[in-house]
């Protein structure tokens, strides 16, 4: 009974060398590390609407939680170490981007300016992070008919639009935020 409550707690991996744990905070750490790298750059569709940081603690601890649940070699102990790893460097990464801008603009990433003066700014646009299209639709889900309505809209980092209008009266004609029609 004795031995499977261990083995229950600690799996069937080989427990007796102490850098065994080491070795799991390290592989922690690299792999969410690694992680928010990717996670920047799939970009703010693929994620959602949360930023980077938040989408690699929901991926880590889901991960974490997981495997001591499904497989056998894997103890309670090591899933347990490995989210509490992961729940730290999660505070530490907190604590930073609060103290450095840099940082902060490193990890989640900066509003992008895609609508200037009336004028979508096509070189703002692609790279993964937002097309055209993508681009008219957040603009009507805003009630925008035509971008010369928009004096400025930044794409955010949780991926989300900030619309700002011109004054009424001040609007332009530039282009329409409609659905373009194709031939059936």
């Amino acid at each position: 009974m004795q031995d499977e409550i261990i083995r229950i707690l600690f799996g069937e991996a080989e427990t007796a060398d102490p850098w065994f744990y080491a070795e799991i905070v390290f592989r922690t750490l690299v792999m969410y590390l690694y992680t928010i790298f990717l996670a920047r750059m799939v970009g703010h569709d693929a994620i959602g609407q949360i930023g980077p940081f938040e989408f690699v603690l929901v991926i880590a601890v889901g991960s974490a939680a997981g495997d001591p649940m499904f497989y056998p070699e894997v103890g309670l102990f090591q899933g347990i170490l490995v989210i509490t790893v992961v729940v730290l460097l999660h505070r530490a990464t907190g604590a930073l981007l609060a103290r450095s801008a840099r940082v902060e603009s490193m990890v989640e990433g900066d509003p992008v300016l895609v609508v200037e003066e009336g004028k979508i700014r096509e070189e703002a646009l692609g790279s993964g992070s937002l097309s055209l299209r993508e681009l008219l639709a957040l603009l009507r889900v805003e009630g925008v008919r035509d971008v010369g309505e928009v004096e400025a809209a930044y794409f955010e980092n949780n991926g989300k639009l900030s619309v700002f209008r011109y004054p009424a009266g001040e609007a332009r004609q530039s282009r329409s935020t409609a659905p373009l029609r194709t031939a059936n």
